[in-house]
């Protein structure tokens, strides 16, 4: 899989009362990745809005592995994982400059439509993310490679 790579500092107003950062800034680091992922693949909150269909997140989950201070200078790592019909998964890994393993974490957004009901990924996104993750070596073997992932999941 491609990995997008996104960087950002921390700063003072990120921490917690232990002077390390607070565990609910790390939903936030994510964002701003996952955010990057979508800029870099050529989606964006204009595309989402012609096609009235939008991603929201279903799932976060985030195991923390070591702490991040005020200064440190994080690299955030973004791989898709799971591709479906109407959900992507996303997994993620933030290091310090020390290449120390500061959480690993995963999010599930699935795509919405005007009522707010999960619906079918527009095949342009899709193709955005199949493309940019290295998913295919050709069309048939990329149309596989979507039903391998797919064929376990019931609805998202």
């Amino acid at each position: 899989m491609k990995k997008m790579i996104t960087s950002i500092k921390v700063r003072s107003y990120e921490l917690d009362s232990f002077k390390h950062v607070n565990n609910g800034v790390y939903a936030h680091y994510l964002e701003k990745a996952r955010g990057d992922y979508l800029q870099q693949i050529g989606l964006t909150f204009k595309s989402f809005d012609e096609l009235k269909v939008w991603p929201v997140i279903a799932h976060l989950e985030i195991d923390y592995k070591y702490p991040a201070f005020f200064g440190d200078e994080l690299t955030i790592e973004t791989v898709v994982s799971k591709l479906g019909e109407t959900s992507i998964t996303l997994d993620y890994e933030i290091y310090n400059k020390d290449r120390k393993l500061i959480i690993t974490a995963s999010t599930r957004m699935v795509f919405v439509g005007e009522n707010g009901n999960p619906t079918r990924m527009p095949n342009v996104f899709r193709n955005g993310f199949v493309d940019y993750g290295e998913w295919k070596t050709e069309a048939g073997a990329r149309d596989r490679k979507i039903k391998e992932v797919n064929k376990n999941e019931k609805y998202i």
